[in-house]
């Protein structure tokens, strides 16, 4: 099974490489946004999932 650390929208923290923020991009009628939830770098991969390249 994937991994946080494995996708191309994890972003780790400078000073703790083992947490980091699961970066999403979300599309509502009105605009276009982003949202940053924060992950350990261990946690299973969510559905948007994207192997890093």
């Amino acid at each position: 099974m994937a991994v946080c650390e494995e996708c191309k929208w994890f972003f780790a923290l400078e000073d703790d490489p083992t947490i980091g923020d699961c970066v999403t991009r979300v599309v509502d009628p009105r605009c276009a946004y982003w949202t940053a939830k924060p992950v350990e770098s261990t946690d299973d991969a969510c559905g948007n999932f994207q192997e890093k390249s």
